[in-house]
């Protein structure tokens, strides 16, 4: 009975670990993005250097 409870346990770590790597890795990609579009807008309001 031990070992089941142990392989249950484990089996919610890696599902509550997966989430979370998930939910970071969203989010570096969701703050990328944004950083790419402010740099755009940016490059697009500037006048032109000639």
């Amino acid at each position: 009975m031990k070992n089941i409870a142990k392989i249950v346990v484990a089996i919610l770590l890696i599902i509550v670990a997966w989430k979370i790597v998930k939910g970071v890795v969203g989010l570096l990609l969701a703050v990328a993005a944004a950083g790419l579009l402010v740099w755009g807008g940016m490059k697009l309001l500037e006048s032109p250097k000639s």
